[in-house]
């Protein structure tokens, strides 16, 4: 027998091998891989739910400002930018808010047109009915006639 610093060649030290660790982690790394994979649809979905939110806060925003400031207020959607813009009416054309749509979302014309007008007394001027398409869901947005309501409802 060989002895090694005190020890034989025979022995049987308790441990891993390289070939075990490297099995390990490479098992670590793939659930990692497909863990990442499976939240991008999450991101994507969670930006388009966001921005509807926003557009809804946006929306109920220019109504209340023509109500109280009694002006007609406009928004605009430009989907040439990605952007709407929610103006007031009078002759400044002072720019109450700018937003930006997340990538892959649009708006498409039905009956209400892309620009949308409040009056002063917080009603909408033209009911009618767009849509919002994102790269994989469809969502129709209703604007009432009377009070200024509308609702958004995933087609």
């Amino acid at each position: 027998m060989i002895l090694l610093q005190g020890k034989s060649a025979d022995h049987n030290e308790q441990g891993y091998t390289m070939i075990e660790l490297l099995m390990v982690l490479s098992i670590v790394v793939v659930m990692t891989v497909i863990v990442v994979i499976s939240m991008i649809p999450l991101k994507e979905n969670r930006e388009v739910h966001q921005f509807i939110q926003l557009l809804t806060a946006d929306l109920h925003y220019a109504q209340q400002y023509a109500l109280t400031e009694k002006t007609k207020v406009q928004i605009k959607f430009n989907n040439a930018d990605g952007i709407y813009i929610i103006e007031t009416d009078s002759m400044k054309r002072e720019k109450l808010k700018t937003n930006n749509f997340p990538e892959g979302v649009y708006f498409q014309d039905l009956t209400s047109g892309l620009i949308l007008e409040y009056g002063a007394n917080g009603t909408i001027q033209k009911g009618g009915t767009m849509l919002l398409r994102t790269k994989k869901e469809t969502y129709k947005i209703v604007f009432l006639l009377g009070k200024g309501r509308f609702y958004i409802e995933k087609v």
